[in-house]
């Protein structure tokens, strides 16, 4: 066995030197492929962190009616910060809120004068922690939220409720598209290989004319793939790496590309890692769909 194995990784090896154009071509099939996938996972990685920054930023903002005392807000406030769903509470008075309108629509601050310093009601800024952020958590805080002291609740109930939606079908989306992606992946891959093959239809046919086997036929090709896989896997992450270090990072610097504060990353290394090990995969599965293909049309 061991001899078997060594005299199939000498065949890959020798073919390899044997054949340098095609499996250039081959390589370049390959780290292309991989090089659209990972630029697909750069944009949902992105846009899962953006989307993430939205859902920390849910929050339930509370108006204390008029004739509520200080101190009882405040004691509100920390009974309030004390729950389990919330992980921070701001108290805002009534010139905190002034200000805060003044400052973002300057047009109003003449008419906030004449109404005079009570207009705007204080409240509690109430941000949600995270796991609590679906619509059915928000609508249990905004219930228990539901106190005489409370002249009104904010929490922007129906954008929650569009924005998950939004979300689920993002999700949805992502691994379609990803999954067209990678077939699309596959079918560039087989199609090269398929053409590498039939290029070595006479050595294949001889073969199979000696009494070589599918399999003895079929792990050479394999191994080169495999090979093929791990090369051209290593030059998509480092063109990826290139492609977004040399050139997001300094779009985003120059445009202002960073959405909810949140800077456009590189992808975390276990994704690289399963990105590097798709690669591989497409490889050596459209090596193995070409050959197979090609070895059921000569049996």
């Amino acid at each position: 066995m061991p001899s078997v194995t060594a005299h199939l990784l000498r065949r890959a090896v020798r073919s390899l030197r044997e054949n340098v154009y095609l499996s250039l071509v081959a390589t370049g099939v390959v780290a292309s492929a991989t090089l659209l996938l990972g630029v697909f996972l750069v944009i949902v990685h992105n846009l899962q962190a953006v989307t993430g920054g939205w859902e920390r930023d849910t929050h339930i903002s509370a108006w204390f009616a008029p004739d509520i005392p200080v101190e009882r807000r405040f004691e509100l406030k920390e009974q309030v910060g004390a729950m389990e769903a919330v992980s921070a509470v701001r108290y805002v008075s009534e010139d905190e809120a002034r200000t805060w309108l003044a400052e973002r629509v300057p047009e109003v601050a003449p008419v906030l004068a004449d109404l005079g310093p009570d207009v705007l009601p204080a409240s509690l800024e109430i941000t949600l922690a995270p796991g609590h952020d679906d619509p059915e958590a928000i609508h249990r805080v905004a219930e228990t939220l539901a106190l005489p002291e409370f002249d009104g609740l904010d929490y922007g109930q129906q954008w929650v409720e569009r924005f998950n939606a939004f979300l689920s079908m993002l999700r949805i989306l992502a691994v379609v598209l990803g999954g067209m992606v990678a077939l699309a992946g596959v079918f560039l891959v087989a199609n090269t290989i398929h053409l590498v093959v039939f290029s070595r239809r006479e050595e294949l046919d001889t073969m199979r004319l000696v009494g070589a086997s599918d399999r003895f036929v079929l792990v050479p090709f394999l191994v080169e793939a495999l090979l093929q896989g791990i090369v051209g896997s290593g030059l998509a992450i480092g063109a990826l790496a290139v492609l977004h270090h040399g050139f997001l990072v300094r779009l985003q610097a120059a445009v202002d590309l960073g959405v909810a504060g949140e800077p456009l990353s590189f992808l975390p290394w276990p994704m690289v890692l399963g990105l590097g090990l798709l690669g591989v995969a497409l490889a050596v599965t459209g090596t193995w769909a070409a050959v197979a293909r090609f070895l059921s049309k000569v049996a």
